[in-house]
């Protein structure tokens, strides 16, 4: 098996090389952001929410902060900042443009090269359609300058070429394509999870303020 690889490899010519990179930078992209997604961005932010409700409702508002303090996912960062300005003492406006602040830095981080994958798909496909050119120059260009008995070996060898690297081209960029489009979803549901679990915080801080604990205590009363 790793016979036929490594001559599949070698006759595809100069471009295989190209495309091995091409291969080898997108398996480093869709890792990091498997890593990202799956790891860094666990914990969803409707579960940071309640837990850190279930302790500020409990009195613990420094324990409600570890909460949302006990991770590096935007999420975390943005809900964060929600729990330090209202620990601060800020109104409610304030508190909101600070978050729109972080919001703007941490955000785009569900999407960090996300495009790249998409431009190595392309670049294996076009590398593969180049390696096919050369395959059929080298053929017909080989063809005015050798033997009849010579002709057919290297007519072979040049089409080989040309389809080697038309096919491997293909096998990097459709896994790509795939990954994207994997990947994407994923980057949505959690942008989507981010922006849900804000506006909860956020909605939960201003009832909370303009009720507070002692005030709902003395209705009760």
């Amino acid at each position: 098996m790793f016979e036929v690889a490594a001559e599949f490899f070698r006759s595809g010519g100069p471009l295989m090389w190209v495309i091995l990179a091409v291969l080898a930078g997108a398996t480093a992209v869709i890792a990091e952001r498997l890593h990202f997604y799956l790891v860094v961005c666990r914990i969803p932010g409707d579960e940071l929410v309640t837990s850190a409700a279930r302790e500020m409702n409990g009195g613990g508002l420094e324990i409600a902060m570890s909460k949302v303090d006990d991770g590096t996912s935007p999420t975390h960062a943005i809900l964060s900042r929600v729990m330090e300005s209202y620990r601060g003492g800020y109104p409610m406006n304030d508190i909101r443009r600070s978050v729109d602040e972080v919001a703007i830095r941490e955000v785009p981080r569900f999407g960090r090269r996300l495009g790249y994958l998409a431009m190595l798909a392309n670049v294996a496909t076009l590398s593969g359609l180049l390696g096919t050119i050369f395959g059929l120059q080298r053929s017909f260009s080989s063809l005015a300058v050798t033997s009849a008995v010579e002709k057919a070996s290297v007519l072979a060898s040049g089409i080989s070429q040309a389809m080697n690297t038309t096919a491997f081209g293909l096998i990097v960029a459709i896994p790509c394509m795939v990954a994207y489009t994997r990947l994407s979803s994923m980057q949505a549901r959690r942008t989507e999870d981010c922006d849900a679990a804000a506006v909860r915080l956020l909605n939960y801080i201003e009832a909370r303020t303009e009720n507070p604990p002692i005030a709902r205590e003395r209705q009760a009363v």
